[in-house]
């Protein structure tokens, strides 16, 4: 016993001294982001690590590139501002160790167009100002105004426009940033972010009178974590957290948002924003952990790279604090963990496709062909160069290609107008055969039923037809007449293959809206649709229904019997068959433009089935109006009810067929 101690004793030693499993991961892995599907996919990289030879740093906490393409940085854990050249190498450091150009814990940089270096100057609560050449000029400290008096000045960064007015960002401050003029002076808070409103406030404000409320703690809106100026003087706010809510704001001199407060794709944890010369935007994103690119209008395009708390490679952000773009589109990171700054420049592809997206967006759409097919010619897969090339076809009135493209794309909008111009050319070539076959169609159909009722007058169906054909003709009755055709309904005995024959015409109805609807209105790739789930939520509710229904409606003292419950909630489908298939015709004849004839089909097509079931409820059951409205009520809860009760049930079925499943699987491989 004590050498099998001893043995396990050893095997656990060498066990915990075994090396662990190394992952090694490509630092440039990139996604785009289709809009169109709301998904990101992985495409060859747009940007791949350049190597430099920047020095190493303390603790880098913001990152600045000048017109010159000098980089800036400040080094918060060295109190230096250190200036590297457009290739990383050391050109300069700005701090001394005492006097007016000491620095204490600087936190944020701006460079002006002419060369002034602006440092948030956090540990010595002031901004330092230096010329190009690192010498000092001169310090803001905390201005005086009656609205400072309780306001901590301890600034963490700032952008400086034309005019010399700085916007600062305070340490944890929701007010929105401090704006101060080139003589010390306050001019106002700009662009607070918005309180967030919860639905746990609005409770509070129901329910708490004054007295209570005045006690609660006020809900603050978030404070700018980052800020960044453009070349057309708009400034750029980055606030993390709220679900990427205003993440990113693009403000104007007078503090409006182009982008409306949107929600950003990858900007819950977002650590800075920068834009470049053509507009995009760029962030790092501690949550999603990518380097994030954006259209002008903050559309996510472009997610690359990957954060890495462990790393120790080159390319691979351990914690990064801030961005910024050059004028040749190479992105500079600054990286506190590693203390590195990270270069990233543009590949061929991402040359091209970046190009062909500026021109693109702008409405260039034919100077944007070649690069789309150069892009096209290296992934044919990315959706984003179909939906390019299908606006330059549609542009040239390739409407043929266009919508080939497009539909690919899975661009409605796009799909919609070239479609649009399809179908009124063709109309305009095929008016009178048009006109023609629909006249034909109606005559076919009003002699054409009336052909067959003399012919079955003259020759009538066998008497074991007569009853089968009434009760499908009832299906007509009972949707325009649902009092009557229910109490008849309530009467009669309807054939079991009646009503199985009515359900295999709901689900075939079914089948054909999910696999033929048109594209407008059904924009997914056909390969891709789970067939069963798609009937499973269709067929569940109206299963639930049924029995939800029926047990209420039998506590409840309903004269309703099951067989009748299960006979008109099948009757009740009707709207659903007779309107699915016009809806469904229509669908792939209309644009976007006109969708308001199918989306109007389909609202009266629920709400008659609504209205029947309500109808079905008080006639099966025999109650008032009131009273149906009442158990139609619990009825619903009841099915809620059932479905959560089927989710527990499953789950904890799973988790026990899991547990003997992984109990057979040890004793297999252990046996």
């Amino acid at each position: 016993m004590k050498r099998f101690l001893l043995f396990l004793l050893l095997a656990a030693t060498c066990m915990l001294a075994a090396p662990e499993a190394i992952y090694a991961e490509l630092p440039y892995r990139t996604s785009y982001y289709d809009s169109n599907q709301a998904a990101w996919l992985r495409i060859q990289p747009v940007y791949a690590p350049a190597e430099t030879k920047g020095p190493r740093f303390s603790e880098p906490v913001d990152l600045q590139v000048g017109a010159d393409d000098k980089v800036y940085v400040a080094d918060k854990g060295a109190n230096k501002i250190a200036v590297l050249s457009p290739e990383g190498e050391l050109l300069l450091s700005i701090g001394a160790e005492e006097g007016e150009s000491m620095l204490s814990a600087p936190e944020g940089l701006f460079v002006t167009p002419e060369g002034l270096i602006y440092v948030a100057d956090s540990g010595n609560q002031r901004i330092a100002v230096f010329g190009a050449d690192g010498k000092f000029v001169r310090d803001y400290k905390k201005p005086a105004s009656t609205f400072l008096e309780q306001e901590h000045f301890v600034p963490v960064k700032l952008v400086v426009d034309r005019r010399g007015v700085m916007y600062i960002s305070l340490n944890s401050s929701y007010q929105g940033l401090l704006r101060m003029n080139g003589e010390g002076e306050f001019m106002g808070y700009f662009g607070a972010n918005k309180a967030q409103q919860t639905v746990l406030n609005w409770l509070k404000k129901l329910i708490l009178n004054k007295e209570q409320l005045a006690k609660e703690l006020a809900s603050l809106p978030r404070p700018i974590s980052n800020v960044a100026l453009d070349s057309d003087g708009f400034i750029f706010t980055a606030t993390a957290a709220g679900f990427g809510q205003g993440a990113i704001r693009k403000l104007n001199a007078g503090g409006v948002d182009a982008f409306k407060n949107k929600t950003l794709v990858n900007g819950h944890g977002i650590v800075d924003v920068a834009s470049d010369s053509n507009g995009f935007l760029y962030n790092v994103d501690m949550d999603s952990g990518r380097v994030n690119i954006y259209d002008q209008n903050a559309e996510a395009l472009f997610a690359f790279g990957f954060i890495d708390n462990e790393t120790q490679q080159y390319g691979v952000l351990g914690y990064p604090t801030s961005i910024g773009v050059d004028s040749k589109f190479g992105v500079w990171i600054s990286d506190s963990r590693t203390g590195t700054i990270h270069k990233f420049v543009r590949t061929e592809f991402g040359s091209d496709v970046m190009q062909a997206l500026t021109l693109y967006l702008a409405g260039k759409y034919e100077q944007s062909e070649p690069y789309w097919d150069r892009v096209y010619a290296r992934n044919d897969m990315y959706n984003g160069v179909f939906q390019g090339l299908g606006k330059v076809y549609l542009h040239d009135n390739n409407h043929e290609a266009a919508l080939s493209f497009l539909k690919t794309a899975f661009d409605t909008k796009g799909y919609s107008k070239a479609f649009w111009e399809i179908r009124l050319d063709y109309l305009q070539k095929h008016l009178i055969g048009l006109a023609a076959a629909i006249a034909a169609v109606l005559l076919l159909l009003k002699y054409g039923v009336k052909a067959i009722r003399k012919q079955f007058k003259r020759r009538p169906l066998p008497e074991s037809w007569q009853r089968p054909l009434a009760d499908i003709r009832n299906l007509w009755f009972v949707m325009l007449h649902p009092y009557q055709g229910f109490y008849k309904l309530k009467e009669a005995k309807v054939s079991a293959w009646i009503i199985a024959f009515i359900l295999a015409a709901v689900i075939a109805v079914k089948v054909g809206t999910i696999y033929l609807t048109g594209f407008l209105f059904h924009p997914v790739e056909l390969s891709q649709i789970n067939i069963w789930g798609s009937l499973g939520l269709f067929v569940v509710p109206w299963l639930t229904w049924i029995i939800a229904n029926y047990l209420v409606c039998s506590v409840k003292d309903g004269e309703g019997k099951f067989r009748e419950v299960i006979q008109g909630s099948t009757y009740a489908l009707a709207p659903y068959l007779f309107f699915s298939i016009p809806a469904l015709i229509l669908s792939n004849l209309v644009t976007l433009d006109e969708r308001v004839i199918v989306d109007s089909l389909n609202t009266v097509m629920f709400l008659w089935m609504g209205v029947m079931l309500i109808v079905m409820t008080q006639v099966i059951h025999n109650f008032d109006f009131l009273e149906t409205l009442k158990n139609i009520a619990i009825t619903v809860f009841t099915i809620g009810t059932i479905w959560l009760f089927a989710f527990l049930v499953f789950g904890l079925s799973y988790n026990l067929y899991d547990f003997f499943y992984q109990l057979y699987k040890e004793v297999t491989f252990y046996g």
